[in-house]
């Protein structure tokens, strides 16, 4: 948690980190291929007074299609336009923005519109206000609907807005066409033939801060604890505080054996945060999402990769230049994760958490701290050996380049060696992930490993293997991968 806070703190650049900035988040990852960049869809609403706190719609002028993170700007100007944030739950009705994630198209120009709208009846009339997995359904009940509740929208003016949506259908299916991005729907004003983003409007500026406030609890009002309450990250008291969950979903209150748990006038006791440390946590955490998260290493899983200054966060000017780029600028998306760590000096340390995203669940399965660059780099250099004796194919490469070999290879041989002896079904693949994990956590911690339970395990599938053709076909390569594996494993056993 201290290095989450950290990150926000150097992000921020100052030593509470506190203000909206620190809670608006992307919309959609950077990404550098530029074919598989995000793209957002803009619709220009009309209002009769485009700078008012309410809106009164007149209807959409025009939709268009934008390249996501264009026009002019760093990231902070980008985060503020699109005055983003993820909504608290799977199935809350409003988020904190006019944004909806219309994600990655599927199929031909008429199955995008009825992904959109659903299925004309036989009168011709769309029913997707019946249909609830329509893009246009959730769109409504999860973004627009609120915004005319709550006051911003005047009564009426959401209908007129679908109805033009609705008769534009058509228009947005063709620009919502390539598959290999994502997409958004951004709802912004037009004024004197101009854009205006979410940022930039007052009606959707204050509707962030209505529902940011009531989420923090800096309402003015104090929070479900009564009294005075002590930070768990900075000791200071205040009267406003959240929990860690409003940060990490898997931070989660039913832990009735050790913490207040379950009782809900209790729940402030569990790890309040004042609202500095919410504001430096919460940066810290768009900080991971965006820059310190593979997603390659094990499949299925997240994996925030934590750097933190033994020195302190203050002291980043005294790391070295190769140091201070990797903790600005994190990893990116055509780096080979574990080579890039290895690289680093011991002046920081990495903490890995292994996670899962199951809609609005987040669920932590492996969390390893401390871990010097120093031990990643002697763990690729027995990799080296191992795969110099195991898996160097002489014959097409005669001269062998140690620089062509890396711990991401390694990590990878493993993943596919130890989910290849695991049975076919869905519970025992999750038990192989299991010890998977468990295995990459002793390696990492510098743990012993039990080899004795790997070949046993490998041992014990084998008949089952040699029975299959299909494993049989590259049977001396699949050994050779396992020679490697058990060599490596050793190797780490004596270190």
């Amino acid at each position: 948690m201290d290095a989450v806070r950290d990150l926000g703190l150097l992000a921020s650049g100052s030593s509470t980190g506190e203000g909206l900035d620190s809670f608006l988040q992307l919309p959609l990852p950077i990404i550098d291929d530029e074919d598989r960049r995000g793209k957002v869809i803009r619709v220009w609403m009309r209002a009769s007074d485009p700078d008012g706190d309410v809106l009164e719609l007149e209807g959409i002028s025009r939709i268009d299609l934008v390249d996501y993170m264009s026009g002019e700007g760093g990231l902070d100007d980008h985060k503020r336009k699109y005055l983003y944030r993820d909504p608290v739950g799977s199935n809350t009705t409003w988020g904190f923005s006019p944004i909806y994630k219309l994600g990655a198209p599927k199929g031909d120009l008429e199955a995008r519109v009825v992904a959109l709208v659903g299925i004309a009846d036989d009168d011709g009339f769309l029913r997707w206000r019946e249909d609830k997995d329509t893009r246009f359904f959730k769109l409504e009940k999860r973004v627009l609907g609120d915004y005319q509740l709550s006051g911003r929208f005047t009564q009426g003016s959401l209908d007129g807005i679908l109805r033009d949506l609705e008769s534009k259908v058509h228009e947005i299916a063709e620009l919502w066409e390539d598959k290999k991005r994502s997409y958004i729907l951004m709802f912004g004003l037009e004024k004197n033939g101009k854009y205006l983003y979410p940022g930039e409007a007052n009606a959707f500026k204050g509707y962030f801060e209505d529902k940011f406030s009531k989420v923090s609890g800096d309402s003015g009002k104090a929070g479900k604890g009564k009294g005075e309450v002590r930070c768990s990250m900075c000791d200071q008291k205040g009267s406003s505080s959240v929990n860690l969950d409003k940060i990490f979903a898997f931070a989660t209150f039913d832990k009735a054996s050790f913490l207040p748990g379950l009782d809900k006038k209790s729940e402030s006791k569990v790890f309040p945060i004042c609202q500095g440390c919410f504001a430096a946590l919460s940066s810290g955490r768009e900080i991971l999402d965006r820059a310190f998260t593979d997603r390659q290493t094990v499949r299925g899983l997240n994996l925030y990769v934590v750097p933190e200054l033994t020195l302190g966060s203050d002291k980043l000017a005294m790391a070295s230049e190769h140091t201070a780029d990797f903790v600005r600028d994190g990893l990116k998306v055509e780096d080979k994760v574990f080579r890039r760590l290895a690289r680093q000096d011991d002046s920081l340390v990495l903490h890995f958490l292994f996670w899962e995203k199951n809609q609005a669940q987040e669920i932590l399965h492996l969390m390893v701290e401390d871990v010097p660059p120093s031990r990643l780099k002697r763990l690729e250099d027995l990799w080296i050996e191992s795969y110099r004796h195991f898996l160097w194919n002489y014959m097409e490469k005669p001269v062998f380049d140690p620089k062509e070999i890396d711990l991401d290879v390694g990590l990878k041989v493993i993943y596919q060696v130890m989910t290849s002896l695991s049975g076919k079904n869905e519970q025992d693949k999750k038990v192989m992930v299991s010890r998977i994990l468990d295995l990459l956590g002793r390696l990492l911690s510098g743990e012993l490993v039990d080899v004795t339970g790997v070949k046993q395990l490998m041992v014990s599938r084998l008949y089952g293997l040699c029975s299959n053709p299909e494993w049989i076909r590259y049977g001396g390569s699949e050994m050779r991968k396992m020679s490697a594996v058990i060599d490596f494993l050793i190797r780490a056993n004596r270190r």
